[in-house]
């Protein structure tokens, strides 16, 4: 008792003395040698004044919080202090916090403008970047278009870290919004990206220009276990792959994509979840909802609306899974693998079409229960690409049509499908679940105090 009673007073004792240090511009110097000094401790504070720092080049951030008292570096009044010009943030330790930094007109030195990592293999863990702003973040220097160079704002590593209520907008320069990084001595992330606005993106024109990215080719048969929910995209178009999954055992559900041209996208890796995300694209070019490859997915309860590209694309695999590191050289990880054993239940697709089976490739899917989804529009809009070879795979359970020009599935030529349907009434528009979901994801993304929040926010309109 009396040793238990020691350790408590000591711990007290220790958050007792948690600092506050205070920095305007011109102390830019000293803050980052604190900064980076390793000294900090739990419950301390680096504050910045308002005002403009310009040039911070690399800093580093680093230390060791603890649960319920993190080191944070945090701002004296949001909106107040501007970050701009070249920067190379680096974090590293554990329980350190950003909280209501301003990155404006900032720009990347090298490749990740905040980087959740020191020296390589020195990881950031239970560190959080929360209420934060970044807009129009471009490097001078490099093009809008393909092959002109590019920079990625945020590059997620370690483990147990979070991105929440933060604010992305206006990248044109190539590279991601947000990459989160797996290698083989770092895969197991758990991280948490939830409650932010990922605003305009314009389009790019090629590759490279996702929102979110989690993985890579090379790291996709690896578990990430990230989960990015409750999140806004809107008109984020820089390229046909809004969110692209490549690993493993991820969640993606509650987000919302509005008028945005591009899908949600499990390219490479297996046994990902993708729930309760809505999509409205207003039949605006390029808008799509959730394309599939690979094996062991799960979508469920997801409602998709008015996109022009595809409501729900099922690829047609070029090669089987790799299932060893033999299998690699035969089954390469940047190619398309056969979907196999995938669940697609309980989503509503209105105004937006069902593409079975498209893409070059011999692998057809297998195993893919189609079951109790609602299939309604003005006309129904089912491409089915090879039928003979690519509906073995399906089984289709309980579903729903309603079409308002009166046809019905009978227009459809294969039986197999007709009898998975059954005719209902057409939908109502959003049902009141489906609202309530909505106005909880759109009313508690991003940093209440960033003016162009509300701004954009008031251009969603989910009525339409």
């Amino acid at each position: 008792m009396k040793k238990l009673c020691v350790l408590l007073l000591l711990t007290v004792s220790l958050f007792a003395n948690a600092k506050e240090y205070i920095f305007s511009p011109k102390d830019v110097p000293a803050m980052k040698q604190l900064l980076g000094s390793g000294n900090l401790q739990p419950g301390d504070a680096v504050v910045l004044k308002d005002g403009a720092y310009h040039n911070l080049e690399e800093i580093h951030f680093t230390g060791k919080g603890v649960s319920g008292k993190p080191i944070v570096w945090r701002v004296e009044n949001p909106g107040k202090a501007v970050i701009s010009g070249k920067l190379r943030l680096k974090i590293y330790g554990e329980y350190l916090q950003l909280e209501d930094l301003l990155f404006y007109k900032a720009w990347a030195i090298g490749h990740d403008m905040i980087d959740f990592q020191g020296e390589k293999g020195v990881y950031a863990s239970f560190c959080r970047m929360t209420r934060c702003v970044i807009d129009e973040c471009n490097d001078p220097q490099k093009g809008e278009r393909p092959n002109e160079g590019d920079e990625y704002w945020v590059g997620l590593r370690g483990t147990n870290n979070r991105i929440d209520h933060c604010y992305f907008a206006n990248k044109r320069v190539g590279g991601l919004v947000l990459q989160v990084w797996l290698s083989a001595d770092n895969h197991l992330n758990n991280h948490l990206i939830d409650h932010n606005f990922f605003g305009e993106r314009q389009p790019y024109g090629g590759n490279g220009a996702e929102i979110i990215r989690i993985g890579h080719s090379w790291s996709s048969q690896l578990e990430s276990r990230t989960i990015v929910e409750d999140n806004v995209f809107f008109r984020c178009s820089g390229e046909n792959e809004i969110i692209s999954v490549k690993s493993c055992h991820n969640v993606l559900r509650r987000n919302l994509f509005y008028e945005s041209a591009g899908g949600l996208v499990c390219r490479h890796g297996h046994y990902n979840v993708i729930e309760s995300n809505t999509f409205i694209g207003h039949n605006l070019r390029g808008t799509a909802g959730i394309r599939i490859i690979n094996q062991g997915h799960t979508v469920y309860d997801n409602y998709i609306k008015d996109v022009r590209s595809f409501g729900l694309l099922v690829r047609v695999g070029v090669y089987e899974r790799p299932t060893a590191e033999t299998d690699v050289k035969l089954e390469p990880l940047t190619s398309y693998h056969r979907v196999e054993n995938v669940d697609i239940a309980y989503n509503t697709f209105l105004n937006s079409s069902l593409e079975l089976g498209s893409g070059r490739g011999e692998k057809m899917p297998r195993n893919v229960r189609f079951a109790h989804n609602l299939f309604a529009g003005q006309t129904p809009d089912l491409k089915i690409v090879r039928a003979d070879e690519v509906l073995p795979g399906f089984l289709f359970l309980d579903n729903e049509w309603a079409f308002s020009d009166k046809k019905s599935l009978s227009s459809v030529s294969y039986e197999q499908v007709r009898e998975g349907f059954k005719p209902v009434d057409m939908p109502d528009g959003l049902n009141q679940e489906e609202k309530e979901r909505i106005d909880a994801c759109i009313f508690t993304v991003g940093p209440t105090w960033h003016k162009a929040l509300k701004e954009n926010v008031n251009h969603i309109d989910t009525n339409r």
